[in-house]
Order: C-alpha cells, then structure tokens, then sequence
C-alpha cells in the first residue's frame, strides 16, 4: 500500500491518499475498532505532507468511517449501539427523544431476489438472497415491520438462529461475523396503506396509513450491502433526523 503517490487520475493528493486509506478500511487492514497508525508514519508510507494526510483523514472523519478521539488518535468506526442510534435509526415517539428499539424476527426464508431487489443490491434476478421480516417495539409497542434483503453470498451461512440471536444490532452482526461494515445510506420516503401481512404484526387495521422508509445500504466501496423496506406506524411515532452543518 506504500509507495511514492502517483497523480496520474487526475485527483488531488489528498482524494488518492483518501481512496487508498478507504481501500485500506475495506479489505480489514485496519479493522473496525483499531487505531490507525500516527499522522508522520501514515504520511510517509504515501509520500505526502502531513498536511494532505490529514485532509484526507479528515474527510474520512467527517463521513463518519474514522473517529478522532481526543489524546488517543483516530480509530476505525464501528456500530456501536450509540452509532447505530444516532446515524441509522430515525423513529421516535411524537416530540421526545430517541430510544432503541427491541426487535422479534418474524420470517427468515432464502429465495430468489426478484426485480427490485436485484436492482437495488446489483444482483441478477435469480440470485439466492435472504428475505427477513422484522418486527420493531419501541416501549413495547409494535412500531416498525422491516422487510430486509440480502446477498446469500455476501452473507454466506446466516442462519435465522444466528439472526435472531444476536448481542447487538443487524449491523454490527453484519460487521463481526460477515466483515461487512455499513458506512451510509440512502433513505426514501413515501406514504402507503398496511397490507394484511404488515397490519397484523403492527396490530392495526388493514389500509390504515403508513410512512414507508426505502432504504440501501453502502459498504467502504460504495457497495451495496443491504436492501430495506420499513412500514411504520405514525399514529403515535414520527421521523426524526438531526442535521449538522
């Protein structure tokens, strides 16, 4: 990974020695949760300033797939629950706080992904993935059905017990055990009416209104790692994000 920088791209040093660090995030030579090595040595291993290392590790910091700790370093991201809370969830009770969720597997099936999905996660339309249903309790109110798409060869040997079991959150259970790591992603937002399948487990009327949350997402190389559709109940919920300039 070393080496003097080549500016033949076209990109400013600081965007090359970014992708490098990124490609370096990917491939697990710096695993979630470990210190990256001191500013001198990471900017001689490429042949820069300390100042264009440090523009590129500040990108990485701002897009939120590094962590500057004050006296410590700069480390890896990884999905704790806090994170989690904070990035990828956005459902709170009508004008309070957020609150993590308790969550109860519903279907876990393996089949084929269909047009959509495969779109979406780049697949071929008869690529093996495994379909989830999901069901979210916040205080102990059914709040959320997730219906959750992944590769069957990105996740090769997930189980439903595996799924259901897990000490954490569904990221950090891609990221341990899978080496799969989300970094962003992409959410649209639409109104629809409950199905009978989503109804149910919501405890609500059929057709009753709900907000449907459309969501991929990425691993470090932009990759798509996870497909989502989330029904939500609004009558006593709301989406909450906050945003910093």
């Amino acid at each position: 990974m070393g080496g003097q920088l080549e500016f033949a791209r076209g990109l400013p040093a600081y965007r090359v020695v970014k992708d490098r660090l990124i490609q370096a995030l990917a491939s697990g030579h710096y695993p979630a949760g470990s210190s990256l090595p001191a500013e001198k040595l990471l900017a001689e291993e490429h042949g820069v300033s300390i100042g264009t290392l440090r523009k590129a590790v500040d990108s990485l910091v701002f897009e939120g797939l590094l962590i500057r700790q004050q006296g410590k370093g700069t480390f890896v991201s990884q999905h704790d629950n806090q994170r989690l809370l904070y990035y990828y969830f956005h459902i709170v009770p009508q004008g309070q706080q957020k609150v993590r969720p308790t969550t109860k597997l519903l279907r876990f099936q393996r089949g084929r992904a269909g047009d959509e999905a495969a779109q979406r996660l780049g697949l071929g339309v008869s690529s093996w993935v495994f379909k989830i249903r999901n069901l979210l309790l916040i205080e102990s109110k059914p709040v959320i059905v997730d219906e959750i798409v992944v590769d069957a060869m990105r996740f090769e040997g997930l189980t439903a017990r595996q799924f259901e079991s897990r000490p954490g959150s569904i990221y950090q259970l891609y990221e341990s055990d899978f080496g799969q790591t989300v970094v962003r992603a992409s959410e649209r937002l639409r109104a629809c009416s409950a199905s009978q399948e989503h109804s149910k487990p919501l405890a609500i009327e059929s057709d009753s209104p709900l907000l449907q949350i459309r969501r991929v997402a990425y691993g470090f190389r932009d990759d798509p790692i996870e497909w989502r559709v989330s029904y939500v109940n609004t009558s006593e919920h709301e989406y909450f994000s906050e945003l910093n300039s």
